[in-house]
């Protein structure tokens, strides 16, 4: 029993729970854990935690928008649930969602009215806090969808500096900085995610790229990020724009 009744919050414990939680255990596995349960009102607390993250991380209300953008696919083989093209073109539609039309027709329009009526962030990957090696990417993710935004920062930073070409860690990174207020260092990952032309996010990263460029007072360069867009959501952010 622990003296203390703590226990450190490791990636290993982390990962022993999520095994637990995902049904992933052997029986021996099982007895011990649950006697590290039976034994330590700590690690009991801090399984109940990893539950709660778990049950709440893909609780994200877009079931109400599904049948909007299914129109929109065009006839192709289902995908994979968690692959990249489809969390794109749901995030694509959160976007569009979150623009104000009427601010189209308000002449008295600012740079920062433009982006506080458009700015929602990206609803994030989804995510079951598996044993991968992607283990610190999501579990970043996790901090994400909490509004725990420097906390995924940090992390996220950490695997761009080993992986400065991965342009999901780097799109994520840009909304993430513009969620916690840094504009600036927003716009240096979106300029970075905006070069990798081949990138699923790209119309997310025009988006997101020309709101943080607004609150530098960018206009123009807003403006030209926008340009040839072919989604809904640029479209109307680009008319906002060009009404400032």
């Amino acid at each position: 029993m622990d003296s203390n009744n703590q226990i450190e919050n490791t990636q290993a414990n982390q990962e022993l729970i999520d095994a637990y939680l995902l049904g992933k255990l052997d029986t021996d596995e099982l007895a011990e854990f649950n006697s590290r349960m039976d034994s330590s009102a700590a690690f009991r607390l801090m399984v109940e935690e990893q539950r709660a993250v778990m049950q709440g991380i893909e609780e994200q209300n877009l079931q109400n928008t599904l049948d909007a953008y299914h129109a929109e696919i065009k006839e192709e083989p289902q995908k994979k649930w968690l692959s990249r093209e489809w969390l794109a073109l749901a995030a694509s539609l959160v976007i569009l969602i979150g623009v104000s039309t009427w601010a189209i027709l308000n002449n008295s329009n600012s740079p920062e009215k433009v982006f506080s009526s458009n700015f929602k962030p990206d609803p994030g990957l989804p995510t079951t806090m598996g044993t991968s090696s992607d283990y610190d990417f999501y579990h970043g993710m996790v901090n994400y969808k909490r509004k725990e935004y420097a906390e995924a920062i940090h992390r996220w930073e950490s695997l761009y500096a080993a992986h400065p070409d991965n342009d999901t860690v780097v799109y994520f990174l840009g909304v993430a900085n513009l969620a916690n207020g840094n504009a600036r260092q927003a716009e240096k990952y979106l300029q970075l995610a905006k070069k990798e032309s081949k990138s699923v996010f790209s119309e997310e990263i025009r988006f997101y790229l020309a709101l943080a460029l607004l609150k530098g007072n960018k206009i123009e360069e807003a403006k030209t990020v926008l340009e040839n867009s072919e989604t809904a959501a640029n479209k109307l952010l680009l008319k906002e724009i060009e009404g400032l």
